[in-house]
């Protein structure tokens, strides 16, 4: 699963491809881990089994960022408690690109912790958003555009009267996400913009009702998207993720996978970005095969 997307067309564009991803994609060494782990694979080892979308949450310390789950820190190992910072995960991602160039990898990074967000993306942008590895327009790429890139998904908040900031250096934009925690009605999908050219923006739709019980975010939010994608252009992404006081991500994501592992999934159709807690390679295949 090293490198699935050699097989498809380079003029394809990245929201029309299939992508298996991961939450909170560096918890699988972490504090109050019963609470704030999401994975138990490294970010290397995701990527193996066809993780192509990273979600990656950050605080500001000194002038680097380190890798958390909201207060929860990440480390480098279980035993020694080295902080886990955001060249470490980066230098993962640049092995594998460079070893496997046909792919791309989306990095979704967000200031989940500490200073406020536009301090933490002056950090981001001066030390760590460098050279030909990265993709930061604000524009749907093509795969062609892309392979051995880093696709920088934004989650920041961005200074807009910094001259410094604009549409071709900030990454594709989705600062404005908004929290959508429990169901709240019928649509569980929020529409945002990306700026596809000069004049048009692209559609893009979330489903992330994190804080439903595993029963309720398969029936209520998962599955219906499975049945009938909500967008024929645009970009769809569905996290399959799910945490409360009474359900682990660990709980959760048992009951969900195997939901999910028995859901039919037909070639050819768009399910979008779907974003797993602890995937295993098998639920990573079943995304995959469906470009195919």
């Amino acid at each position: 699963m090293n490198d699935w997307m050699k097989n498809i067309p380079g003029d394809t564009l990245i929201s029309e491809i299939n992508i298996p991803g991961t939450h909170d994609s560096a918890t699988r060494f972490c504090e109050f881990s019963h609470f704030a782990r999401c994975q138990e694979l490294s970010v290397l080892e995701q990527l193996s089994i066809g993780v192509r979308f990273l979600d990656l949450r950050v605080e500001k310390t000194g002038d680097r960022l380190r890798l958390v789950h909201d207060a929860a820190k990440c480390f480098k190992t279980a035993s020694d408690k080295a902080f886990l910072m955001l060249e470490d995960v980066l230098s993962e991602c640049r092995m594998f690109l460079k070893a496997n160039p046909s792919e791309t990898i989306i990095l979704s990074i967000k200031c989940d912790h500490g200073e406020p967000s536009e301090v933490t993306f002056d950090t981001l942008f001066d030390n760590y958003l460098d050279g030909d590895f990265w993709y930061t327009e604000n524009r749907i790429p093509t795969l062609e555009e892309v392979r051995g890139k880093a696709v920088f998904f934004n989650r920041f908040c961005v200074d807009n009267e910094n001259e410094a900031y604009d549409d071709f250096n900030t990454g594709l934009n989705f600062s404005g996400w908004p929290d959508q925690g429990k169901y709240i009605g019928k649509t569980h999908l929020v529409s945002v913009m990306v700026r596809r050219d000069e004049t048009e923006g692209t559609p893009v739709y979330i489903q992330d009702w994190y804080k439903l019980s595993p029963g309720k975010k398969w029936a209520n939010a998962v599955f219906p998207t499975l049945e009938e994608c909500p967008c024929d252009e645009g970009v769809f992404i569905s996290f399959l993720s799910c945490a409360n006081i009474l359900h682990s991500p660990k709980k959760c994501s048992k009951h969900i996978l195997k939901k999910f592992l028995k859901a039919d999934l037909y070639s050819g159709e768009k399910y979008g970005w779907l974003i797993f807690d602890f995937p295993t390679e098998k639920a990573c295949r079943k995304v995959v095969l469906t470009n195919f």
